[in-house]
Order: C-alpha cells, then structure tokens, then sequence
C-alpha cells in the first residue's frame, strides 16, 4: 500500500547518526561443496538506544551490491529502538574476500548462516535486505527453510528487492550497457579495470540515473556516500562474481520456497524492477505484506530512510 508522499527532511537532521560497536568474527562456513573455511568478517552493532515494547528482536540487516554496512546508516538511525547487526559482506567493505575466492548470492547465503549462528540468532529473529542483499536473504532463508532442522527467522524483510530478470523488456538497454561495462572490466589489464571500476565518471553516470530525489542536501548526500564507499571491494574478481550473481539471480526464483512473514519495501520508480515483476513477486510469496514508497526509486535507503524505517517497523509490529 503506498506510503504518504510527504518528502523527508534532510536524512542528517532527523536522526543523528548512530554509533555502533564494530566486532570482527571468526566464521566458520561450509560451502555447498562441502568444503568448510574460516574467514574473518566485519560487523556493526547497534544496541537499541530507546526502551520498546513486544518482544527483544534483533535485525540482521545485508547491504546491497557494491555497498558495505554505511549504506544501511540512515536506516539504522531511523529504527533507534531495535537493535541492528549489519556486517560488511566478504570482498566489501572491512571484510576481506573469502578464501574460497567464489563471492556469489549462495556463498553469501552460506556466511549469512554462519553469521547467524555466531550471534546466536534464533527464531525471534529478522533478516533484511536490500537490492543483491535481498537475494542474499532470500536465498539463504529458501535454504534453510528446506532443511528439516533449518533455520527459522521470524520474518523476512525484502527492500527493493530484485524481483525482475534484467536482460528483458524495459530492463534491458540499461542492464546490456551495464554487462558491457563488467565485461570490459573483466577483460583489460588489471590495474586499467580497478581504475575503470573506481572511475569518477562512472560513478557520476551511477547517481545521474539512480538518484531521484530533488532535494539538494540528500542529492549532496547520496553523492558523498557513493564516492567514499562505492569503490570499497577488495579487488577485481570480487566485484565481477558478486555483480554476475546479482545480474542473473533474482528474489522471484526463491518466492514460493519463503513460507514466513515476508514484507517488501519497494520504491515506486525502482530502476532495476518493474511493476509487473514486483506483483508477481509479492503474489508468488505466501506470506507477504508489500509498502510501496512513493517519488523514490532504487536508493531508498538513501532517499527515504524514515519511510523504510516506518514500514519494518508497521511489519515488525504485526509478527
């Protein structure tokens, strides 16, 4: 159901930013192979900073592609009762690659477990996740949920989640002109595709068509979080297998295999979604409660943090 289109107010004012407590884990993880590796991660802690009522929840929040747990910060700020563990993914951010050197939404889904374990997360318990992190939730939620001893969250958050194959219909110029992009980085020498990746000017073509918001403080803000954050993986093959697994693989190919509360937050001009497939979304989920945020599209956790915020927490309020 669409959200008031009340703009927010500069993301800075409403919610001075959070600190958290980083910790550094030694996850064990056991790949689909069978094969078992330590890798250490890098994760946030934030403990609630006001009481609250109903039961203690802890969210486990994962940061889309390219990101790292500073993209999740507004959103944090803006749950200031919760309490919220948002880890860097390996290759990203703070946490080194994997030593199995495979970064992809299965391996991932694999550290998402041994995370989860780590930090004692039982079934009272949320995971979140935005944009290739919702892939990443979605697939190790579906995983577990086969099991017969599998993990069970207590509900499942889905922001803007990749619902459609990219390579069709509308989707498509922008997501041949971005494979041609990868593919070239793949190709070059490396040190010209780390500077290729890390390029001012594609990053300026990045906010030019991912930004919505006309609002010059969040225009300023978002564009400062891209610069400082954007370029933030460890090295090439890193970023070439997370972006092939994030480009190939959507939420709607796990939906039917999610029977938990699952809540979608989707912005209403996503540019890496369309109506059509977020319906079929939603529509494929057996237990699912959809909000649809209005003049914001696929950084709205940037753009519109309050309203996301707003919409866990109505979710949140209803498991």
């Amino acid at each position: 159901m669409p959200l008031p289109s009340r703009p927010s107010p500069a993301p800075w004012s409403e919610h001075p930013s959070r600190p958290g407590e980083l910790r550094t884990l030694i996850l064990t993880v056991t790949l689909a192979d069978g094969v078992t590796i330590t890798c250490p991660v890098s994760l946030w802690h934030y403990p609630p900073v006001r009481r609250r009522r109903g039961p203690r929840r802890r969210l486990l929040l994962i940061h889309g592609f390219r990101g790292d747990h500073h993209g999740m910060q507004l959103v944090v700020d803006a749950l200031p009762e919760q309490e919220l563990l948002v880890p860097d993914l390996p290759g990203f951010g703070a946490s080194p690659p994997l030593p199995s050197g495979v970064h992809d939404a299965d391996t991932y889904a694999r550290v998402v477990e041994a995370l989860a374990r780590s930090l004692d997360l039982d079934d009272q318990d949320v995971l979140l996740g935005h944009s290739f992190g919702s892939i990443v939730a979605a697939a190790h939620t579906a995983w577990q949920q086969s099991l017969p001893e599998g993990r069970r969250w207590a509900g499942l958050g889905l922001l803007n989640p990749i619902s459609d194959g990219i390579f069709t219909g509308r989707l498509l110029p922008g997501a041949a002109a971005v494979e041609a992009y990868y593919r070239a980085c793949g190709r070059l020498p490396e040190p010209w595709a780390l500077a290729l990746l890390r390029s001012p000017l594609i990053l300026g073509v990045t906010n030019l068509t991912m930004i919505v918001s006309r609002d010059s403080d969040v225009v300023r803000y978002v564009r400062d979080q891209h610069q400082q954050h954007f370029g933030g993986f460890a090295d090439r093959e890193t970023v070439l297998q997370a972006y092939r697994s994030s480009s190939r693989t959507t939420v709607t190919s796990f939906a039917e295999r999610l029977d938990l509360p699952a809540l979608l937050v989707v912005g209403a001009r996503d540019q890496l979604s369309t109506l059509r497939g977020r319906q079929r979304l939603a529509g494929r989920l057996p237990q699912c409660r959809m909000e649809v945020i209005r003049g914001v599209g696929h950084l709205l956790h940037y753009e519109k943090p309050a309203e996301t915020a707003r919409a866990i927490r109505r979710f949140l309020r209803g498991l």
